[in-house]
């Protein structure tokens, strides 16, 4: 039996610059203060420092800590990372991908995800995607602030 592949794709417009909410996506450290999760930490720094391509964060919600990797980094309009440990799955990745609007910005969040076991989707699928969706909404929050 295959694993079900997570893949789902979040959209958003705010008021916010694309400048603005690519700042508040990659500042890492600030993820508790401004998303559901529970704690957030800058284990690794990336370049362009401190939040470029090879930064690692460590984010905490419940269970153990995700470890995720960013492997592109192109302000202000596309970001991306890999899930390095913390979920049962492989090849766990999002890109985000930011445009100008003339009233703002548009942000596409893509999320793909292969759990490591069969049936495992059907249960981890709503999770993560229920996850993404309160970390994109508190990002735009904080966006729309700065």
């Amino acid at each position: 039996m295959m694993s079900q592949v997570i893949d789902f794709q979040l959209t958003r417009t705010t008021s916010a610059t694309p400048e603005a909410v690519f700042d508040a996506l990659t500042d890492h450290a600030s993820y508790a203060a401004m998303t559901p999760l529970r704690s957030s930490e800058l284990i690794q720094p990336g370049e362009p420092a401190p939040n470029g391509v090879g930064a690692q964060r460590k984010l905490g919600l419940v269970g153990p800590p995700l470890v995720e990797e960013v492997t592109e980094y192109v302000r202000p309009s596309r970001f991306a990372y890999k899930l390095v440990s913390g979920l049962p799955v492989r090849d766990h990745t999002g890109v985000v991908e930011i445009t100008g609007l003339p009233e703002g910005s548009r942000v596409d969040y893509h999320v793909q995800s292969t759990p490591a076991v069969p049936g495992l989707g059907l249960v981890m699928g709503p999770i993560v995607k229920q996850a993404i969706k309160g970390l994109l909404d508190g990002v735009i929050k904080a966006a729309e602030k700065r």
